[in-house]
């Protein structure tokens, strides 16, 4: 985060876009806003995103303090990850974001297959 405290910003959206810009991380923090899970999970969840850029989106959103690592079991073998409190703190903007479209998909010829959190 760093970073984003030695940088200008045009206005407060781009400050938030900032921190959740690329595709898949705001796949990502939706995803976990629901749960925690694990790397496969995740995968599973978002097929077309690649395993490399996947582990990249997931080390940027846990230095950025949005995503941690949650070791599972005395062997931490198992890592889960989920929302800080700081990455918490976008669940209404993310609901928000998801309303608008489910209002508004049909209008731009989208589809989607949302199971999880419709």
């Amino acid at each position: 985060m760093a970073a984003l405290r030695q940088k200008t910003f045009a206005c407060p959206v781009d400050v938030a876009l900032s921190v959740i810009h690329g595709k898949w991380k705001p796949m990502i923090l939706w995803l976990l806003s629901a749960r925690r899970r694990r790397f496969s999970d995740l995968q599973t969840a978002m097929p077309q995103v690649a395993h490399k850029v996947l582990s990249q989106q997931l080390r940027q959103l846990e230095a950025d303090g949005l995503v941690r690592r949650v070791a599972q079991g005395a062997s931490a073998q198992r890592m889960d990850y989920q929302l800080t409190d700081f990455g918490r703190s976008l669940r209404p903007a993310l609901n928000v974001l998801a309303s608008w479209g489910k209002a508004h998909h049909r209008a731009l010829g989208a589809s989607y297959g949302d199971s999880e959190r419709s």
